[in-house]
């Protein structure tokens, strides 16, 4: 038995030539169509989901073209088919003689007047762009329902809800909104419009930051276990993966860009602009917008520190030696070498590496200091320009502990919290964690939010408190509970921050060394 096909809503799809365009009661769809001869199928797919964001099995369409062409057809969301829509025998309005139910609006009426000859061209322009294979006669008619009274659109709005352990400092545990995650480990992100995404199995679904409606949905081939937003060849990214497997996603299109990744690689969401796969044969594959790859080789003894755009930046940490490769050749361009801060410091660690800048912990004396080292794009000789460097008190910063926020451009280093862009750096008093921009430091029964240069913003008492992935421009937290075997995000309601003077970082953004001519130092 067919579904019933109520009068309202309706949805309507506009087709261009490249593209179909779906509006279901406000929220808009867009498919690309890359080949006329399946546009049929693009039409199909995207009324059909329209429906179901509707939460309906079966809906009228009301199609548009280019031309002015106006008609009605009919959406089963079970099915997957979208078929011309004719009312069952019986009386009608006197506006529709043509067959066709009118809708409200002034272009529905006038279609809905057609002549016979009228509605066979339409059909016929539909049919010769591939739109909908139908003649004058092949239609399909479903019953409107009386019984059920006519349905509007059901918006699915994510409940609000407590989060179950205490809030992260600044925020309160109530949330505007939770939506399940199924007990996923991923980290919540901001999409390419600022909305968070959250991950259910194979699922990520992109939520209005305000109600955590869904406004996009992806599905992979697979467990998602890391995702991430790049801007690759200036064409905007969604990276989902596993260890093993990665696809990419662009907003306009369900359809995944499978890479092929070798079955010794490793992907990498977190080391640079563009996702990356790492070869046990020092090498790692660059991977571009359309799912290609681009291999690089490692210098021996050097770990890759990040894919900056076409390019690997890695570094001998031990000879303090930095290479910029971006070409597949296996002919190196020379490397660079660090220069030390002071005459006699000892090269400790290289940190990390953010947008081109390098970050290197050195020992001078009793004192930690870290240098900041731009590297220049070369074809045959690296090169590298000393920006900056801080002295910190304080034992040694090590690098097993390093976190990376690049969308904030950020490092945590032990408990050492760098702003690469600013070239600073602050020691924090208790373990920290690097999450939304901000580090989350705990001590003494305390949980802190301190912000990129070292101010604590906001205080709670509860040190198990919670740390969010992300925060949205409304000010919500969007946060998960790890361990939970529901595994729900929730997104949290700011409240004001509460003052406290612990912990105080400490920390000296002078210059212990001159810098060089080009250097510059940060505000």
């Amino acid at each position: 038995m067919s579904p019933a096909v109520h009068t309202w809503p309706v949805i309507t799809l506009t087709f261009g030539a490249e593209q179909i365009v779906a509006d279901a009661n406000g929220e808009v769809l867009t498919y690309p169509v890359l080949d006329a001869a399946t546009a049929h199928e693009v039409a199909a797919d995207a009324a059909a989901e329209a429906c179901r964001r509707l939460g309906l099995k079966a809906c009228r369409v009301q199609g548009h073209t280019e031309d002015g062409s106006v008609f009605e057809m009919v959406v089963d969301a079970e099915l997957g088919t979208l078929e011309e829509y004719e009312p069952p025998a019986g009386p009608r309005p006197a506006t529709s003689s043509s067959g066709r139910q009118g809708g409200s609006s002034a272009s529905t009426r006038k279609a809905g007047a057609r002549s016979g000859s009228q509605r066979r061209r339409a059909l016929a322009i539909w049919g010769s762009v591939g739109i909908l294979g139908l003649t004058a006669g092949a239609s399909v008619a479903m019953n409107l329902t009386a019984d059920d009274g006519e349905p509007v659109a059901v918006v699915h709005t994510p409940p609000p809800a407590q989060l179950p352990v205490p809030a992260p400092a600044g925020w309160d545990t109530y949330g505007a909104w939770a939506t399940p995650m199924s007990g996923s480990p991923v980290k919540a992100i901001l999409d390419w419009e600022g909305r968070p995404v959250s991950v259910d199995g194979s699922k990520l679904i992109g939520h209005d930051p305000d109600t955590g409606v869904e406004q996009w949905s992806r599905a992979a081939p697979f467990t998602v276990t890391q995702m991430a937003v790049f801007t690759v060849d200036g064409q905007t990214r969604l990276a989902a993966a596993t260890s093993k497997e990665l696809v990419l996603f662009t907003p306009d299109s369900p359809e995944p860009i499978r890479v092929e990744v070798p079955q010794e690689a490793t992907v990498v969401l977190d080391g640079g602009t563009v996702p990356r796969l790492d070869l046990p044969d020092q090498k790692s594959l660059l991977v571009a917008a359309d799912g290609s790859t681009a291999a690089r080789v490692v210098p021996a003894a050097a770990k890759p520190l990040e894919a900056q755009g076409a390019d690997l930046i890695a570094a001998d940490a031990k000879a303090g030696k930095v290479w910029r490769v971006g070409t597949d050749s296996a002919a190196l361009p020379k490397p660079a070498t660090l220069p030390a801060p002071a005459k006699g410091a000892e090269l400790t660690a290289v940190l990390g590496s953010v947008e081109g800048r390098v970050v290197a912990a050195w020992k001078d004396g009793k004192q930690t200091v870290v240098g900041f080292y731009d590297v220049d794009e070369a074809t045959d000789a690296t090169a590298v320009k000393q920006v900056a460097v801080r002295e910190l008190n304080g034992s040694q910063i090590t690098t097993s502990t390093v976190q990376a926020d690049r969308a904030h451009g950020l490092l945590l280093a032990s408990s050492v919290l760098i702003d690469v862009e600013a070239t600073t750096a602050h020691r924090m008093e208790g373990q920290a964690t690097l999450a939304a921009g901000y580090a989350w430091v705990t001590d003494d029964g305390e949980q802190s939010q301190v912000t990129r240069d070292g101010a604590t913003e906001a205080t709670t008492r509860a040190d198990q408190a919670a740390v969010p992935d992300v925060i949205t421009d409304n000010g919500m937290a969007m946060t998960r509970v790890a361990g939970a075997t529901d595994g729900s995000l929730y997104a949290l309601v700011e409240t004001g921050p509460t003052p406290t003077a612990s912990p105080s970082p400490t920390a000296s953004t002078s210059p212990i060394a001159s810098p060089t001519p080009t250097a510059k130092e940060s505000p």
